[in-house]
């Protein structure tokens, strides 16, 4: 079954490598099931490639009522919480719309799901240009630290790795979560039945431990990462 690239996975030219991949291998090898990884530019292309059929599972993925159209959903076997990084203000608010009516520009993973606050404030026109999408996080990185954009919404734990991996020592993480969620398989509904599924969701309730493992090794060597100095 082929396993599209997820957001929160490195590449060397070589292998893949992360926390997700380690996640996705352990639990597909408890469930029976056989995957290989294909590289992905982007969330958006991802969703696309799912709901075409050329590929079958889509790791990392937030649930959200139009993505249950599309694919069945696994049990979360992981979470996320969604942060700003930014050179501007650091000023505490109690929503993301203050910020977007401060005039404030956004730059964002394509077809990333960050969540309804963030979904219900680009329901509205005005706010559609404060906000880019950009396939690259490097990129994205690159347009808060040149002054192009004011925030990158970002996982935090991946934005702070890559953040010390490439030496962007400037930008900080605004106080202000947007989105703290559990993370799912999205699985194609061609590829899977519901027997199948049951089993996927068997496997990640017996691994739950190993998961935990997975988890707290990957911590450490963000930790880690963050104790070492960086270079551009």
């Amino acid at each position: 079954m082929g396993t599209s690239w997820p957001p929160y996975v490195m590449y060397d030219a070589e292998r893949y490598f992360g926390l997700d991949i380690d996640a996705t291998t352990h639990i597909f090898t408890k469930a029976g099931l056989c995957i290989s990884f294909v590289k992905l530019p982007s969330s958006a292309r991802g969703i696309t490639e799912l709901e075409k059929g050329f590929i079958d599972i889509l790791p990392s993925a937030s649930y959200n009522d139009q993505r249950a159209k599309i694919a069945y959903f696994s049990a979360e076997y992981r979470r996320e919480r969604m942060r700003l990084f930014t050179l501007s203000t650091m000023v505490e608010v109690e929503s993301l719309g203050e910020l977007f009516n401060q005039g404030y520009l956004f730059t964002a993973n394509p077809g990333a799901y960050y969540g309804e606050e963030l979904a219900s404030i680009l329901r509205i026109e005005q706010f559609k240009e404060n906000y880019f999408e950009v396939a690259s996080l490097s990129q994205r990185m690159e347009l808060v630290r040149r002054g192009r954009v004011d925030f990158l919404i970002e996982d935090e734990a991946s934005g702070i790795y890559y953040k010390n991996r490439l030496g962007y020592d400037t930008l900080r993480l605004h106080p202000y979560v947007i989105h703290d969620n559990g993370i799912h398989f999205m699985l194609n509904k061609d590829a899977f039945d519901i027997e199948q599924v049951a089993r996927i969701n068997r496997a990640i309730s017996l691994a739950s431990e190993q998961l935990k493992a997975i988890e707290l090794k990957y911590q450490a060597d963000l930790s880690e990462s963050l104790s070492q100095p960086s270079h551009f």
